[in-house]
């Protein structure tokens, strides 16, 4: 039997039968592989970028989580830094005030009183201050009969 361009299939007898079998020619055959070849690298193409937006989506996902977490924790150290701040500025204050305090704790004058009253020192009057001076120009200053080494 011949050929025909015109049908697909070309018919073709079994001896052992009486119904005719059909033979898919080869250019046929290789159509349909081409096609399923496609379909194939169609699928495997559609599996890829499936995939690769996916893994896409997971890193862009993680990014955000990420963003996310280090600005709370970006807040919560502005949270702290302000509390500690305040806290600066109080201690500031406070020493400020206790060294006011201390500072008008002590003077001249108390220091004097506390002397004479407590200590029982008495100051010394201007006829027991004694100054001398030396050749090279050192003063010397005895007070209540006692003197004053230069060198020391």
């Amino acid at each position: 039997m011949e050929y025909n361009d015109d049908f697909d299939f070309v018919p073709a007898y079994n001896k052992s039968t009486a119904a005719p079998k059909y033979d898919i020619p080869e250019k046929t055959q290789r159509q349909n592989r081409t096609q399923q070849i496609r379909k194939t690298a169609a699928s495997y193409n559609r599996l890829v970028v499936a995939v690769a937006i996916m893994l896409v989506s997971v890193v862009a996902l993680t990014m955000m989580t990420s963003v996310i977490y280090l600005n709370k924790q970006i807040v919560e150290n502005k949270r702290t830094i302000s509390a500690l701040s305040e806290d600066v500025a109080q201690a500031k204050a406070e020493n400020v005030r206790l060294n006011y305090e201390l500072s008008s704790m002590i003077s001249a004058d108390k220091i004097q009183v506390y002397a004479v009253k407590v200590l029982g020192m008495q100051q010394a009057e201007r006829y027991q201050i004694h100054y001398f001076e030396d050749r090279d120009g050192d003063e010397v200053v005895v007070a209540g009969g006692k003197a004053s080494d230069v060198n020391t």
